[in-house]
């Protein structure tokens, strides 16, 4: 029966359904649209709400922040300098005390919100607990926190409407004492907004502070519109939350208000917002009205599903009486179609058995020839028409195929793809002509898999000449094969990776170059060295490396065409041969780009190994191959000069050969051939640029290489110290540098004049990495008899982070012995407080980049201030370098550095020129005190 009759002969309970379904429609809507208009009032109440206490947060937080930097204060720092020098209340405390209360002052009067000030009280204690500075007026007498506390702190007291913030004063890591603040907490309420009601029944909207603990905190503006008995009831209600007031047990009183509960971060209070339900939902319909609207259709609808049920009750009792008689009518046509199925059955089981006897001869026919082909060759037999007749067992192993699966198919010969046209041609050619044929072929099994056999076919001829059948011979050559190919692939591919090796690349290099001299054709030469592939052996392995390997092979092959070559060139290199890119060298370059651009990609994508997910790049070198006649030599150094470009350039990119590179390579290798030169000449000299503290006294040097080239003349340092370091020329260089400065501090402990200089010398990575650098310092300075107290070694923040401990180690072991060390370029590098404090350092050195802008770049001179500041918090002389101008020095000055080293005093001198500058600027200097601690008392 159709859709559209069945609507018919149910219209009464389709109409009641449809009528029904619109007036619940309608009903849900309406519901739907109350919840929604509900949960979007919800949501803005919590949101203002959570803004007002996010703005009571930041008040407290800020109070905090205020109280930490009243504690840093330029003011209290020079009390504690003051206090720690022994000056006495008399001659200088007094003074400094006095300049406290006025910052005290000036911050309350400063402070204000809304108009109301702040504060009402600051205090500074000592950390005895002893008043020093107390400035303004608690007239509630909040309880201050004791004075051992270390730890920055906000305490709220709700009994006394005040909140205390606490911040400790450190000095060279202890305790000086604690500055408190003290704020009326009912300031808090200036951030809320009232209703200006005095009952709950005219409260529209309204806000009130309370404590975690109940308490309510007034505000000097604000109506209190609740009893102070429900503070408890609103603390413990859910957080940001809208609540009746009705739902809350002993908040009935407040009648149709809702209550929203909103914590402050970072204090014990909580918002409490208070809001009539008319004013936040307006006036929705009740819900008896809606159960009544709804109450209708659904009488309806059952009235209609009754009538209904009736009528079709009695369609299906004529329907039933009318299946009946059509069963009837099909039971009868079933048995007459069975008993002529029986008959047919019959008749068929008669013609089996005729064929089962004639089957049963023809197979002991075959049994007994069977017996006499069965050898270990495979042999098949066809009639003349080409159809298989039979097989031996031999055949059967060959091919796969049972024989059952065959006799009676057509022989085609052969069927592995391996230009199969051809050769039957060939075949039947020879048999119809010769009456056989023999040779090689290559034939595929049942499973797919494609093997080698020697085939021999003869025809079987009658009296008349006429062929009654063919007969092939199968002899299996697998195992030759199988070794010929073994010796090719040991010849010409990789076992690890089943890549093409160096000899197989080369040839099919030398294929591409001949046809690119005769096609005018471009290639390319991608000459791949992975990134890093040491570290992975020597963490997890060979094993893992050989996997990552044959992974990186099968990626290499998947980014290139067909017809390129990929290649394995040597442990973690490989190269890849494009052939005919272009006829154009700007196209062929693109195309080249695009290639190694899509290795780049392919290759730095996580490789899963035995468990592991590891990560590694490559470096891609790329030289063009055009039709001029270059050697595959100098093709492959080209490659690889552009790898090493693209290492240079900071790895995990692709970089072309540049003419230029090859130049640019001579001339670095004659340069380091030169340095192996001069320093088995003797051809440096030290210069000595000094520093100055803030008297203009010279307190030290730092010793400065120069090379003097016997032909270039003078070599300036920028050139040759990183060749030194890549080469590893660095650390004879360097044993050679801290030889000569232990000399030269042996003959300034001569001379009175530059007795007292430090000498600071620069140490590299492999210097201090070496195991014997520890007594190799300590020999040269026995060696010279010099003073380890006067030598500094420089070391930088990147030459530390490689393997801190044991710079550790090495450092305290010459600490020790009194030498002491610097860190250079100071905030350049990672600057990691975790191993600062760690480190037995004695000197900070601003770098020279902060230096230079510090008069414009309002960072620069904040970075130079915190290092300033960071020093004298460790106890650690502060020495800027690359100072040139005056306004630089005293801008350092005024941030509280007070030692210099730079340009404005000083060029890098000669051993007899700085003596001569240390002569001329010679003054008196405090008794008995090494410049350097007066440069530590100054700094802090």
């Amino acid at each position: 029966m159709s859709l559209h009759r069945r609507l018919i002969l149910h219209w009464p309970l389709v109409m009641a359904a449809v009528f029904s379904a619109f007036t619940l429609v309608l009903l849900w809507s309406l519901h739907a649209a109350q919840l929604q208009l509900r949960g979007a009032t919800d949501a803005r109440l919590v949101a203002d709400s959570q803004r007002r206490a996010a703005a009571i947060a930041d008040f407290v937080a800020e109070r905090q922040e205020a109280a930490i930097e009243l504690a840093g204060s330029h003011e209290i720092e020079a009390y504690m300098v003051n206090r720690a020098l022994g000056m006495s209340a008399q001659y200088g405390l007094n003074a400094t005390l006095s300049l406290i209360d006025q910052r005290f002052a000036q911050h309350i009067e400063q402070k204000t919100l809304r108009g109301v000030p702040v504060y009402d009280r600051i205090v500074f204690r000592d950390e005895d607990g002893v008043l020093l500075s107390d400035v303004g007026r608690d007239e509630h007498g909040a309880a201050l926190p004791a004075a051992s506390e270390r730890v920055p702190g906000v305490v709220t007291d709700p009994k006394t409407f005040h909140m205390v913030a606490v911040a400790p004063v450190t000095y060279k890591g202890g305790l000086g004492g604690t500055v408190v603040t003290v704020t009326d907490l009912r300031l808090l309420s200036q951030l809320l907004i009232s209703s200006g009601a005095t009952e709950a029944s005219e409260v529209k909207y309204h806000e009130f502070l309370i404590a975690d603990d109940g308490r309510t905190i007034p505000g000097s503006e604000q109506a209190i519109v609740v009893a102070k008995d429900l503070g408890a009831i609103f603390a413990r209600l859910p957080e940001n939350s809208v609540v009746a007031a009705a739902d809350i047990p002993g908040a009935e009183p407040l009648g149709r208000l809702l209550v929203l509960r909103t914590a402050v971060t970072g204090a014990p209070l909580s918002t409490i917002t208070l809001m009539a339900e008319t004013e936040a939902y307006g006036r929705l319909a009740p819900r008896a009205f809606a159960l009544y609207l709804g109450a209708v259709p659904v009488a309806l609808l059952l009235a209609a599903f009754g009538f209904d049920r009736m009528r079709r009750r009695a369609l299906r009792l004529e329907q039933e009486f009318s299946e009946s008689h059509r069963h009837s009518t099909e039971l009868r046509q079933r048995n007459e179609a069975l008993s002529m199925e029986i008959s047919r059955r019959k008749a068929v089981e008669a013609v089996l058995y005729d064929k089962t006897q004639a089957l049963d001869k023809l197979n002991a026919e075959l049994r007994v020839a069977a017996a006499a082909f069965e050898t270990q060759e495979g042999i098949v037999v066809a009639d003349a028409d080409n159809v298989i007749l039979r097989t031996n067992l031999a055949f059967t192993r060959m091919s796969g195929y049972a024989e059952h699966e065959i006799v009676g198919q057509p022989w085609r010969l052969p069927r592995s793809g391996h230009d199969d046209a051809d050769l039957v041609g060939e075949m039947r050619e020879t048999v119809h002509r010769t009456g056989g044929w023999q040779g090689e072929v290559w034939d595929r099994t049942r499973a797919g898999d494609v093997y080698t056999r020697w085939l021999t076919i003869s025809a079987v001829k009658d009296d008349a000449g006429a062929v009654t059948h063919y007969i092939g011979t199968y002899y299996d050559v697998s195992e030759r094969k199988r070794a010929e190919e073994r010796i090719k692939e040991l010849a010409f591919y990789d076992q690890l990776t089943g890549l093409p090796n160096r000899t197989l690349l080369l040839d099919r290099l030398r294929q591409v170059i001949g046809g690119n001299a005769r096609t005018g054709n471009y290639g390319a030469l991608l000459f791949i060295d992975l990134d890093s592939f040491k570290v992975l052996n020597d963490t997890l392995g060979h094993d893992m490396g050989d996997l990552l390997l044959k992974e990186v092979a099968r990626r290499l092959t998947a980014c290139v065409r067909q017809e390129d070559t990929v290649a394995r060139f040597g442990g973690d290199e490989f190269v890849v041969l494009l052939a005919n890119l272009s006829t154009h060298d700007s196209d062929a370059a693109i195309r080249a780009e695009l290639v190694g651009e899509k290795i780049l990609a392919a290759l730095e994508q996580a490789y899963h190994l035995a468990g592991y997910e590891h990560l590694n790049t490559a470096s891609i070198g790329v030289a063009l191959l055009d039709d001029r006649q270059l050697s595959i030599d100098e093709l492959l150094k080209r490659a690889d000069l552009a790898m090493y470009e693209a290492k240079a350039a900071g790895r995990n990119t692709l970089q072309f050969f540049d003419p230029g590179m090859q130049t640019v390579i001579n001339a670095r290798a004659a340069l380091e051939a030169d340095l192996r030169e001069a320093i088995r000449k003797d051809q440096f000299v030290l210069h000595y640029q000094p520093q100055i503290d803030d008297q203009g006294r010279m307190i030290g040097a730092e010793a400065l290489v120069r090379w003097a080239h016997p032909q270039r003349g003078w070599v300036s340092p920028a050139e040759f110290i990183p060749l030194a370091e890549n080469t590893g020329l660095i650390r004879p260089l360097g044993n050679w540098i801290l030889e000569s400065a232990c000399r030269q501090l042996a003959t300034w402990a001569a001379r009175p004049e530059t007795a007292h200089l430090a000498l600071a010398v620069n140490v590299s990575a492999l210097q201090l990495h070496h195991k014997d650098f520890v007594d190799h310092v300590l020999a040269e300075i026995d060696r010279f008899g010099a003073d380890p107290q006067r030598l500094k070694l420089e070391l930088t923040e990147s030459l530390l982070i490689d393997n801190i401990e044991e710079a550790i180690d090495k450092m305290t072991a010459l600490k020790g012995r009194g030498i002491r060390f610097s860190l250079d370029d100071f905030g350049t590098g990672y600057s990691s407080l975790s191993y600062l404090k760690r480190l037995p350092l004695d000197e900070l050195k601003i770098d020279q980049d902060f230096v230079r802008d510090i008069l414009i770049d309002p960072n620069d001179a904040a970075i130079a201030r915190m290092i300033v500041v960071l020093g004298a918090s460790l106890g650690l002389i502060v020495i800027a370098e690359g100072v040139e101008t005056e306004l630089q020095r005293k801008a350092l000055t005024r941030q509280g550095c007070h030692a210099y080293q730079g340009y404005l005093f000083s060029k890098p001198l000669s051993s007899g020129e700085l003596e001569a500058y240390a002569l001329a600027i010679a003054g008196p200097r405090p008794a008995d005190v090494p410049p350097e601690e007066n440069l530590v008392a100054a700094t802090g």
